[in-house]
């Protein structure tokens, strides 16, 4: 699968931003705040974004590093995507705003999917009762 139009831009933004702590922290703030309100919006790829922001947090809170640098860099891409209000199709464009959106994420998890299964499956490890 080719990578979606400016992907290559949101790489090199989540490199720098990768090396900013507090940036990061807070682009993942505002990444979760906007995913809930435009949950209705982008329900059918909510759940992944969350995922993917989940485990972006997680990476750098080093909670969990089992997954290469380049999956870390896609994920925050997608995320830096989603919050940019100026993508290929403006998030303004009622039926069409997050189309691209979805595009981007639904390229990220086809491309680091099996990382991505790592990550589900110690989210369940690490939330069972004991």
């Amino acid at each position: 699968m080719e990578e979606p139009l400016r992907f290559g831009e949101m790489k090199m933004a989540a490199e720098e931003l990768s090396a900013e702590e507090e940036k990061l922290h807070e682009l993942l703030q505002e990444a979760l705040d906007k995913a809930e309100k435009k949950k209705q919006k982008i329900r059918d790829f909510w759940d992944e974004l969350i995922l993917l922001i989940q485990m972006v947090r997680a990476y750098f809170k080093r909670e969990y590093k089992e997954v290469p640098w380049k999956t870390i860099i896609y994920a925050l891409a997608a995320i830096i995507y989603f919050l940019n209000p100026l993508d290929l199709i403006p998030d303004v464009f009622p039926a069409l705003g997050f189309l691209d959106d979805a595009t981007v994420v639904a390229f990220v998890l086809n491309a680091i999917q099996d990382d991505l299964a790592g990550f589900k499956s110690y989210l369940t490890n690490s939330i069972s009762p004991t």
